[in-house]
């Protein structure tokens, strides 16, 4: 809420470039001790600089702001109206400063906002809230599904605490912490793509997948992998929602390849099948992305340890 006697202050001052807002101690130092001398000693700094600083307030003000008076300087008016406000002002900068941010999960409703996409929040964040409730925290995770660059730019604006991903790309300001490693298997169901595992290439291609993809594309690495080996699969359909694929699974004869902690995940939930890929593949990273702003948070730093335990 906004105070009216903040109407009357011109704020301009403190932005002009010959405030220091060390001057401020000065003033404060020689108002408690009346002695350039003893003010040098109380900030540890010389009596030159003491000196200067008055000087460089003089003329800041427009005011003498002490007077030498029977070896004492003494303030003027000025500085007498000056010194109850600026000690308090010194006084709610010292508290501001020694206030350390304390953070405890089992008594502050404190809600995090993290950012992953839809197979992520189902690999990693099922656990994650499997040991929050175990361990009565009160804290509430608000999850948001969105693409890289929205992430990170979310992070920027203060929308998001946390991202996680796939996110190789973090600006110089956001700090990044990989949590695993990850790769792919094909995912599928024994009873309708009656298969050995480890599957055969022959078995790979002989039935068709459904490919899952942000971005509804038909094709991904498993067909560049295809092509070098001199074969290709038939991909009957596309879908942006990774986890419609085991449901679709369930009812039809096909295979698709998903990251292993998902595609584990989708095996035991919906009694379906993994196997290795019958080619090498590409693994990639996850990670979690966040503001360096946040470094010194103990609520944030929490955050991130669950995420790093979780993973």
């Amino acid at each position: 809420m906004s105070q009216p006697w903040l109407a009357h202050i011109d704020m301009s001052i403190i932005h002009r470039t010959e405030f220091d807002l060390n001057l401020l101690k000065v003033f404060d130092a020689l108002m408690a001790t009346g002695s350039a001398s003893q003010a040098a000693l109380m900030l540890g700094v010389s009596q030159s600089a003491v000196s200067h600083g008055l000087a460089r307030l003089r003329e800041i003000m427009g005011d003498p702001l002490f007077i030498r008076t029977g070896g004492r300087m003494q303030p003027t008016p000025r500085a007498q109206r000056l010194a109850e406000p600026l000690r308090a002002l010194l006084e709610g900068t010292a508290r501001a400063l020694s206030i350390d941010e304390t953070f405890d999960p089992a008594t502050d409703n404190k809600t995090f906002v993290v950012a992953a996409s839809d197979s992520q929040q189902t690999a990693l964040f099922t656990g994650i809230l499997r040991d929050l409730a175990v361990q009565g925290y009160q804290v509430t995770l608000r999850l948001r599904s969105l693409d890289r660059e929205a992430m990170l730019d979310a992070l920027d604006a203060g929308e998001i605490d946390l991202a996680v991903g796939f996110l190789p790309a973090a600006r110089r300001w956001h700090e990044r912490r990989v949590l695993h490693q990850e790769d792919h298997v094909c995912l599928f169901n024994p009873e309708l793509v009656p298969v050995r595992t480890p599957i055969s290439l022959e078995d790979f291609t002989r039935y068709p997948h459904i490919v899952p993809s942000l971005r509804s594309e038909t094709t991904s690495f498993v067909d560049e992998a295809l092509e070098a080996l001199g074969t290709r699969r038939r991909v009957m359909a596309a879908t942006t929602e990774f986890l419609a694929v085991p449901m679709m699974l369930k009812t039809a004869p096909l295979i698709a390849t998903l990251p292993a902690r998902l595609a584990r995940f989708c095996a035991n939930a919906a009694s379906l099948a993994t196997s290795p890929l019958p080619f090498p593949s590409p693994g990639f990273e996850v990670s979690m992305v966040w503001h360096k702003r946040e470094n010194g948070s103990p609520s944030h730093a929490w955050l991130r340890a669950q995420f790093k335990q979780g993973s």
